[in-house]
């Protein structure tokens, strides 16, 4: 008989590939999933009790600048922790703006002293104009080092749309480089046109988080990107976007927060806040929680979380009510953190 370190029993478990809410046993070893069918030949050494409850996978931050918040890395993973979400994606463009590389290493050194997982895409745009007078300029050579991290996934919002356009040697290698070592490119396409749009997806930007109505995000989908759907502070576009999330495409969608002051963070959520609008704008709750895990696993290439299958990271969150998003427990690679009152 085997025995594995934690199962979760009672509740109904989220399948993202079917979009149907399971009754069954979740069974936990390791920090990752070993299975969803009722097994009489295994044990746990612990059993949680979930009746009545709903377990979703972690929820990921497809796109957000910590520095907003005007706290540390390992900070910001108290408060999100509480809210769901067990992995972000950061740009740190505003600290390396100020302190390049040496900032850059900071926040991903910082971001080690806390169980949320913090994925970083190098800054496309240090400064964010030429003429700028900042604190560093960092070109491709200067960003290619900074790969040996594991915590690097690519490269960050490439919103200079006219050094795209013209090849400009340095912002393409920028591209090529986050490629090469098996990552990708987000855009920032904010304003563009459908045309523009197909020159930043041929040059290898394959995420945008710019949409403010349904027609940018339509555009975006049409031009084979994946769409972040964003509410943070000042940039409040949910309202605006949802209406183009459809069953037929709502795999091409996920949620950012991308500027969220801590104030907001801890009075709001944060993609659960997301979650939570979406829903009250009609969205089936399955679709909105599947793009608030999966959906942002897949965009960014993080093929070990998302779905709680076996195989996958045990990050996952319970739920008491699906529609009010209202969180009892959040399960993350490190073990269970329950939610602080």
């Amino acid at each position: 008989m085997r025995t594995v370190a934690m199962v979760l029993t009672g509740a109904r478990v989220l399948n993202v590939y079917t979009g149907e809410f399971e009754q069954t046993n979740l069974w936990l070893d390791d920090g990752r999933v070993v299975s969803r069918l009722p097994h009489p030949d295994m044990k746990a050494r612990t059993t949680v009790d979930l009746a009545g409850q709903y377990v979703v996978p972690g929820m990921i931050d497809a796109h957000v600048h910590i520095e907003s918040a005007l706290v540390a890395p390992s900070e910001i993973g108290h408060i999100l922790l509480q809210h769901g979400v067990t992995t972000i994606v950061a740009d740190p463009h505003e600290l390396a703006n100020v302190a390049g590389t040496a900032g850059i290493e900071y926040m991903i050194k910082d971001a080690r002293q806390t169980p949320l997982d913090i994925r970083y895409m190098l800054p496309s745009s240090v400064p964010c104009v030429p003429f700028d007078n900042n604190g560093a300029t960092l070109h491709a050579a200067d960003l290619e080092p900074l790969y040996k991290y594991p915590e690097i996934n690519g490269l960050a919002e490439v919103m200079d749309y006219g050094a795209v356009a013209r090849d400009d040697a340095d912002t393409m290698a920028k591209v090529h480089d986050a490629y090469a070592h098996g990552h990708h490119a987000d855009g920032h396409a904010a304003g563009l046109t459908p045309e523009q749009l197909e020159v930043m997806r041929a040059h290898g930007m394959d995420t945008d988080h710019e949409s403010a109505t349904v027609a940018d995000a339509l555009a975006r989908v049409d031009a084979g990107m994946y769409v972040f759907l964003r509410e943070g502070t000042v940039e409040r576009d949910i309202a605006n976007t949802i209406g183009a999330v459809t069953p037929r495409n709502y795999d091409r969608f996920a949620f950012c927060t991308d500027d969220k002051t801590i104030g907001d963070l801890i009075g709001e959520g944060s993609i659960d806040h997301n979650v939570r609008l979406a829903i009250e704008y009609g969205l089936p709750a399955e679709l909105a929680y599947t793009m608030a895990s999966n959906n942002a696993a897949r965009a960014h290439r993080l093929t070990d979380r998302g779905a709680l299958v076996p195989g996958q990271l045990a990050d996952l969150v319970v739920v008491d009510d699906l529609n009010s998003v209202n969180i009892s427990r959040v399960g993350c690679i490190l073990g269970v953190v329950i939610k602080l009152s």
